[in-house]
This record gives structure tokens, sequence and C-alpha cells, in this order.
């Protein structure tokens, strides 16, 4: 099985094993009916943003259901349109193959508050959380299907070091209406932080339409809206990062907790016992490797931040990554490899003061090291 397929099954059976919807597992049908009279609850999956995405609703109301999930549909289709680097007519296309000459580019609504934020998380993590990483990405291939995944070649990746400031020529001018890139910066690529933007939008949109209980789940960003079955909160398991049949504990997740992981489990191929993976590290261009991170769980009040942290706290590693998710105010749980051995080694973790009050832990003896 070739990585990208590897990484979707990946995908599938984390949605049918940690998507615990108050008490109902969602296996992709449209319908859950409900033995005990209370309201029925209706799942639509997408393929969208390479990824599988599931809207469940509880309410009553199938027709009600069924337009949310069309919005919501219809909504991370549009935000794809302006984010994806590899369509031609995509805003950020537009963006990248602007020269970088420092002269203002008109953007819209949705770009001026993405790059916002990402230039937020940029600052914050000291630039090792980059939005113009684009070369880089594309080198490694891991975003292509057609991609073979081998090792790129060391003096590219290095050239490519040498020549780009990567994202830190980007500033944002005239109150977020236009952007500045200053010679010698990347190709934009936002992958790492529009699936969270794409969550936000969707619990709006299902609120402003009347729906009341709902779970997004888009690529491991999850969002929800009031609660579950039996008036429970919504249930969402965090995923072991070595073990795709287990979870180290559940969240309950409430509405204005949003939840995303970020994890070497999910795009990667192995060469002489060694994981690369699809997280990447500006200072080094290749896979991050700090602390021997293997997976990050946060959980913020929007999924835009927690989206972004959960990168960018990979990169850190645990004990900076921890102090980083500290100081945005969010919780995280970060799983790493005690003695560098990101394969076999013995696993251990690190959290924020607050994380395990939020997730009931199942952590198996895993250490606090």
């Amino acid at each position: 099985m070739n990585v990208t397929a590897r990484w979707v099954t990946r995908l599938i059976f984390l949605l049918l094993l940690v998507s615990i919807v108050a008490g109902i597992k969602v296996f992709g049908t449209k319908f859950m009916h409900r033995e005990d009279g209370s309201t029925a609850g209706y799942a639509f999956d997408s393929f969208v943003m390479g990824s599988v995405m599931t809207v469940t609703i509880r309410d009553p109301d199938k027709a009600l259901a069924e337009k949310g999930a069309a919005l919501v549909l219809d909504e991370v289709h549009r935000i794809t349109g302006i984010f994806d680097p590899h369509n031609p007519g995509s805003e950020i296309s537009r963006l990248n193959n602007s020269p970088r000459d420092g002269v203002p580019l008109t953007i819209g609504a949705d770009m001026s508050l993405v790059l916002s934020e990402a230039l937020r998380i940029r600052d914050a993590s000291g630039g090792l959380f980059d939005p113009a990483l684009g070369e880089l990405i594309n080198l490694w291939g891991f975003n292509s299907e057609s991609a073979k995944h081998e090792l790129p070649d060391s003096a590219r990746i290095k050239a490519l070091g040498d020549s780009l400031r990567w994202g830190a020529g980007i500033r944002l001018g005239e109150n977020g209406k236009t952007v500045i890139l200053e010679p010698e910066t990347g190709r934009l690529d936002l992958g790492a932080i529009i699936a969270g933007y794409a969550v936000d939008r969707s619990v709006a949109l299902l609120r402003q339409n009347g729906i009341r209980n709902a779970l997004i789940n888009l690529t491991g960003e999850i969002g929800v809206l009031g609660v579950g079955s039996n008036g429970r909160s919504w249930r969402v398991g965090v995923q072991h990062p070595r073990k795709s049949a287990s979870h180290l504990g559940v969240i309950e997740q409430v509405e204005g907790l949003f939840v995303a992981t970020s994890g070497d489990y999910e795009r990667y191929f192995v060469r002489e016992g060694r994981r690369y993976h699809h997280i990447l590290d500006p200072r080094t261009g290749y896979s991050a490797k700090e602390g021997a991170a293997i997976s990050v769980t946060v959980i913020a009040s929007s999924c835009i931040v927690a989206d972004a942290a959960s990168t960018a706290a990979f990169v850190l590693g645990p004990e900076s990554g921890v102090k980083f998710l500290d100081s945005l105010g969010c919780q995280g749980l970060i799983v790493y490899a005690a003695d560098g051995d990101t394969e076999s080694g013995k696993l251990a973790y690190r959290a924020t003061e607050g994380f395990l009050r939020i997730m009931k832990p199942d952590l198996e003896g895993l250490p606090i090291l």
C-alpha cells in the first residue's frame, strides 16, 4: 500500500474508531436510529481537502440536517478553492505567481484572516510554524498522489534553505487588505492551518442556520455545537500514535472548545529505520525531530488556532512545545520518544497543566519525562 493510500485508510479508520459521538459511532451511514426514542443523528461523509470529512447532526428534522451538511460541504469547497496551491485559479496561486518585490497585493477577507493567524503563530513559535514552505513541501512530495516518496537530494534541500527566507518576508498591510511579499519569500502553503479554519466556518454556518447539536471532523480537526444524546457532551477519542486500534483517552468536548491533532503517522515513509513525515522543520528542511515528537493534540477556543498550534508544538518538541501552548492559552498533550527512537522506542508524554483535567486519560503507563 503506498503512503497516500495508507494515509487515507488510517484517516477513515480514525473516524470509525475515535469519533465517539455521544455513544454513537460514525460508520459512514447517513442515518443513526436511536432505539430509546431520543433525537436521531445524521452522519454525512465527504472526501474534501484530500481527506474524509464527517458532519454529524443530531436533530429530528432530516431536511434541516441535510441542508446543514450541504452548507458545510459548499463552504469547505469554497475555502479549498481559495487556498489550494495546486489550483492555478486559486487566490493562493495568484499570490505565489506574483513577484516577490515588496509591492502590496490585494487579498480577500478569508486570505486576510488566515494569513493574520498564521503570522501570529509564526511569530509566537519563533518562525517554526511557517506559512511559506511551498517549495520544500513540493520537493518532499507528501501532498502528491503520484510521488514516489524517496528522500530528496540533500543538496536541493540545502539550496532552498540558502536561497529563501521562507515566511519571514510576509507582512500584512492596509488593515489586512493587502499582503507584502518581500524578496526571497517562499511559496505560500497554508495546509497546516486551513482545515482548522474550515471547521470554524462550518460550525458558525450550522449555528447561523438553526442547528443546535452537531460535530464536524475534518482531517482530525474537530468542532462541536450543543450536546450529543441524553444531554451529554460530545466525546472525542485521541488516537494512540503507534497503535491504530487504541486511544490515549477521551475528551469531553463542549461547545466553544476545538480539538486538533498533528502526528507523524499521517503521511510518512520509512528509510533505514528513520521515519520521514510531512511536518517539516524550516530550520533543517527535513521532518521535524526536535525531542522526537510523535503526536500533538491541542484544545483551543478556535480550530484555526488548535490546528496551527499543534503543528508548531510538534516542531518545537515536548519541552518547548508545552511552554509555547501555555503562552497561547491552549491545552495540549505531546507524545514523544523518550530515547529518540520513534519507531520502536519508549514513549513518554508532556502535557499542559489543564489538559488531563479535560481528557479522561488511558495512557497505558506512559510516563511523564
